[in-house]
């Protein structure tokens, strides 16, 4: 049975070409309409790789026979960007001051701005600060038309597109490490939704937390990841304890929940591994 596709058009740097790009829907779609989730890695706090190539747009200009070439951004246009942006700063100011009326300056906000994005930050700071990056693509789109590049950065030709469910650490398609990285954290999936749950928990109860800002998004997995690691390899906290400067072996044994030897032993790892590394580094 033939999947339900959707098509967009994109940029492919390699070929310098506007090529078609499709996407199953259901899954992928469930995850990408979720304002705040569709953006990490089902395994870790980091961003996916199709969200890394959505958050930088480019512009290019098509060509003849579905070609085309990409448009760069010049000290000009920067220029151009930042005026038109002080003067949309300057109306914000105006009406905040209530010059047109009590609606104006929600009604720029509403017109320019993501209130989510800006984390509920209406000052005339905030606003000059997210629009200034959003006048400079505009004045840099005026050469041409904005879209989405198909690979990663300095991605290899023949890699594989990027992944909307995982960051490049644990895309088992990028390489020998990603997928060690998948394999083993992948293990680990359930105890990683379950500690989110309880931090989300937490944070509601003690009203530390709210829900709707990204950052606490953020914060959640790579606390929840954390916690992971922990329970996967404790000794992988060792550093944490160990910087503090003031724990005995046997407190940290018992902070982690191991023996002691365990503990003497993932120490001496931890030295010949910094004494190697100080040696490629003097080399």
């Amino acid at each position: 049975m033939a999947k339900n596709t959707e098509t967009y058009l994109a940029f492919d740097p390699v070929l310098e070409r506007m090529v078609i790009q499709s996407e199953a829907t259901g899954r992928m779609r469930a995850k990408l309409s979720d304002n705040h989730a569709w953006c990490f890695c089902e395994l870790c706090g980091n961003l996916t790789e199709y969200s890394e190539v959505r958050s930088a747009p480019v512009v290019v200009k098509r060509l003849k026979n579905g070609n085309a070439k990409r448009v760069h951004l010049t000290e000009k246009m920067i220029l151009s960007g930042i005026k038109r942006a002080q003067k949309l700063a300057e109306r914000y100011s105006e009406a905040l001051s209530g010059k047109y009326g009590p609606f104006e300056a929600a009604h720029m906000i509403a017109r320019y701005c993501d209130i989510v994005e800006m984390r509920a930050d209406r000052s005339l700071e905030g606003f000059l600060e997210y629009i200034e990056p959003k006048m400079i693509l505009r004045e840099q789109a005026r050469h041409g038309e904005i879209a989405w590049a198909t690979r990663l950065a300095k991605s290899h030709p023949d890699s594989a597109k990027p992944s909307k469910l995982y960051c490049e650490s644990h895309n088992p398609r990028r390489g020998i490490t990603s997928r060690r990285a998948y394999q083993r954290d992948r293990r680990f999936i359930w105890e990683y939704r379950a500690l989110m749950e309880q931090i989300w928990s937490h944070g509601f109860k003690n009203s530390t937390l709210s829900g709707w800002d990204i950052e606490e998004h953020a914060y959640v997995r790579r606390e929840a990841y954390r916690q992971v690691k922990a329970l996967r390899s404790p000794t992988s906290m060792l550093d944490d304890f160990l910087s503090k400067g003031t724990m005995t072996q046997a407190e940290i044994a018992r902070e982690l929940g191991i023996s002691r030897q365990a503990v003497s032993a993932a120490i001496k790892r931890r030295d010949i591994k910094n004494a190697k590394k100080a040696i490629v580094n003097v080399a």
